[in-house]
């Protein structure tokens, strides 16, 4: 089968988020602190040649929200060896190639403005929702206690993902940053941590591979 095209395989899983969120007017309006971690520059503008969705960043960066009782380092490992395969990928290159990374900076506890929804669906905004300034970060993780996850993913289900961060540009609305809602048992597995990332950083589609 013809790999997707680089615009449509980036924007698959977010543009598919965003479509039911905008329909059902579940899209929060919220401005970001510009000093909180931003790549300064001139207004940020969506860029779908880009994995990273916004002309702001350069590197790839995911802000992580775990409470205050988890661990933070077996978080960390559990969602960097997940990234570590993710960028196996065969889309890595094309899609964020071009962005600096590093394990030491590619995680950051706690997002600027999180917003843990009660339930994910399809309308579902897990993050700021509508802003001119997104933030640096283009995969907001919400890392959930087994009774939490239950909740709001559903019982037994691992992760999914929702849209976080959307931008208005040219009379249309963009989603710029997924957010992942991933069960802290399953950071365990890091092949499940990798098709997780991979859907949230828009390498796959959502449900293109078996459940998360």
């Amino acid at each position: 089968m013809a790999r997707l095209s680089l615009r449509t395989r980036l924007l698959t899983t977010l543009t598919a988020c965003l479509a039911s969120a905008v329909a059902a007017g579940a899209v929060a309006t919220a401005v970001l602190d510009r000093d909180h971690g931003h790549d300064h520059g001139d207004h940020a503008h969506v860029d779908t040649t880009n994995g990273l969705l916004v002309t702001s960043r350069s590197s790839l960066r995911m802000c992580v929200e775990a409470g205050m009782d988890a661990d933070g380092q077996a978080i960390r490992g559990g969602l960097l060896a997940g990234l570590e395969r993710a960028r196996q990928d065969p889309n890595w290159t094309g899609a964020y190639g071009r962005a600096r990374f590093s394990p030491a900076t590619a995680l950051t506890f706690g997002c600027p403005a999180p917003h843990l929804p009660d339930r994910v669906g399809r309308t579902t905004v897990a993050g700021p929702g509508l802003t001119d300034d997104p933030s640096p970060y283009r995969v907001w993780v919400y890392v959930l206690d087994d009774a939490t996850a239950d909740r709001v993913l559903g019982a037994g289900r691992a992760a999914d993902v929702a849209t976080a961060e959307l931008m208005r540009q040219a009379n249309s609305t963009w989603p710029v940053s997924t957010a992942l809602l991933v069960r802290r048992s399953h950071l365990a597995d890091p092949t499940a941590v990798a098709l997780a990332l991979r859907t949230a950083l828009g390498l796959v589609r959502a449900n293109q591979e078996p459940a998360l």
